[in-house]
């Protein structure tokens, strides 16, 4: 799907400015929650993510699922968010 095709498709079905819903599985490491949960932070220039994540350990408590809800001004804001988590290194996947 082209950059485009996914700008329209999010803004047909989302209402910006307004929060969006990450899923993101983290390998359960020490540091590597905190780091991905700072980075996330920083990024959408928030102090913490306090009361906008839920993490979810999985059974065999290799991962670490975190749900997390950040303040996204528009479409393009969620897209760079998608761009920075395929970028870290703790990160197994996002969706």
């Amino acid at each position: 799907m082209t950059r485009d095709a996914a700008l329209a498709l999010l803004r047909d079905q989302h209402a910006f400015p307004g929060d969006h819903r990450f899923h993101v599985i983290v390998r359960d490491q020490p540091g590597h929650v905190a780091r991905v949960q700072a980075s996330l932070a920083d990024l959408c220039g928030i102090p913490s993510l306090e009361g906008r994540v839920t993490e979810v350990p999985s059974r065999e408590g290799t991962y670490v699922s975190l749900r997390v809800q950040l303040p996204c001004p528009d479409a393009e804001k969620v897209l760079d968010i998608y761009a920075h988590l395929g970028a870290l290194a703790e990160v197994v996947r996002y969706f």
